[in-house]
């Protein structure tokens, strides 16, 4: 397991970390210091993006965008949330500041997004395709999602797709069991480090 930390200890970093306790809170009940569990939750919220990502990891945002776009998307129940590509957010903000003279059209690749959120405001974007989304999955999601924003106090812009990848598995999951919950990531975390020492085997085999 990562950070050489037994199966048990992560099982217990992880029963807090459900609970969505603070690094200190979880440090002092685990015995850990306080940067091995920093460390530990940011192998959890990068197993979490790759989730999100289905393995294929998207550019690493701009740190020089003034304003982070956040993308939305509930489909068959699961939602989801990420940084808008600066490629793809750029064309898109135009959008937003046409879209009441109705001469803009919305950019194809913001499509797979259902609503966006810029300057902290939601906008549904109604040209997303054939899927629709009734009112109320998309504006219960960014509530929820508003509230842990608010909660951490200010995330750093080349992090906060960890830390939206992270709510989302924690709203898709709201439902499950929270001894479930830690199986699930107990393994994820495993496989992550599967992943790792793999690629630092081939790493040194071409070294």
């Amino acid at each position: 397991m990562p950070l050489r930390l037994s199966r048990q200890q992560w099982r217990e970093v992880l029963r807090w970390f459900v609970r969505d306790a603070a690094s200190a809170d979880i440090a002092g009940e685990t015995g850990l210091e306080r940067k091995r569990v920093l460390r530990a939750l940011m192998i959890v919220r990068q197993a979490l993006l790759r989730v999100a990502q289905d393995g294929m990891p998207r550019p690493a945002p701009s740190r020089a965008a003034h304003v982070a776009l956040i993308g939305l998307r509930v489909s068959n129940g699961r939602a989801s949330a990420e940084v808008v590509p600066q490629a793809e957010a750029e064309p898109l903000a135009r959008w937003l500041r046409n879209r009441e003279n109705g001469r803009a059209h919305l950019p194809r690749h913001s499509r797979r997004h259902m609503a966006v959120v810029h300057r902290g405001r939601l906008y549904r974007l109604t040209e997303s395709g054939a899927e629709r989304v009734p009112f109320g999955p998309i504006e219960a999601f960014w509530a929820y999602v508003q509230r842990q924003l608010r909660a951490k106090g200010g995330i750093r812009r080349e992090r906060l797709d960890l830390y939206l990848a992270s709510f989302a598995w924690r709203y898709n999951h709201r439902k499950v069991p929270p001894a479930e919950q830690v199986q699930e990531l107990l393994d994820l975390v495993g496989a992550a480090s599967v992943v790792s020492r793999t690629g630092l085997s081939q790493w040194r085999k071409k070294a």
